[in-house]
């Protein structure tokens, strides 16, 4: 269903741009690649298949449509190619991103194994907790409130299961799952817990 839905927006996007349209619908490719990988993995594909899926969009959008406009995007982004244990040739890609694009943000930085200032976060409000996560003895209970609070208003998908524009794909805090992975903490206290990706946390251990 979600791939014939692909296959109209993709045509229609292909067919505004041959008309001379912005390039920002070509940018809408991308997005839908990664929605459809997205509402795979909520459907339960393979992760094996997700990650084949998933280093080609990674090519795309570091090469063609990294913007510093789209946090969340590019959060996806990151933290998705942390958590399919994606080679380190192409973190040094988006860490070149951070740089030509004078991008300074600690969770990025962390994320990407960089070197963080200390207190520069684009979206402090919302991602400020992770530092105290990485610094903290109590990394679980503060994964387990950022995780309790992570969908709300502010939240990029919210209430997206109830758009009539089917455009759903699930809600995933991959950044989340993506600082377990490399602080590698104990998260089986985080198994059960509403959009947390633990199996893709777990992927090729």
């Amino acid at each position: 269903m979600k791939q014939g839905i692909f296959r109209i927006k993709l045509g229609i996007i292909i067919a505004k741009y041959s008309r001379g349209d912005s390039i920002q619908d070509l940018e809408g490719i991308f997005r839908i690649k990664l929605g459809i990988i997205i509402a795979k993995y909520s459907r339960g594909d393979s992760i094996q298949d997700l990650e084949l899926s998933f280093v080609p969009i990674y090519k795309e959008w570091i090469t063609a449509f990294f913007s510093p406009e789209v946090y969340n995007e590019n959060l996806k982004m990151i933290s998705l190619a942390v958590l399919f244990n994606m080679e380190p040739d192409f973190l040094l890609l988006a860490k070149k991103k951070l740089i030509e694009n004078h991008i300074d943000d600690w969770l990025y930085n962390f994320l990407l194994n960089e070197k963080q200032n200390q207190f520069n976060f684009l979206f402090p409000k919302r991602f400020r907790i992770f530092k105290e996560i990485a610094e903290s003895v109590n990394k679980i209970e503060l994964l387990k409130k950022y995780l309790k609070g992570w969908y709300n208003t502010d939240c990029e998908v919210f209430e997206a299961h109830k758009s009539d524009q089917k455009i759903y794909y699930g809600y995933w805090s991959f950044e989340a799952g993506a600082a377990v992975k490399i602080l590698g903490i104990d998260d089986s206290g985080l198994k059960d817990i509403p959009y947390y990706p633990y199996d893709l946390v777990h992927y090729k251990e």
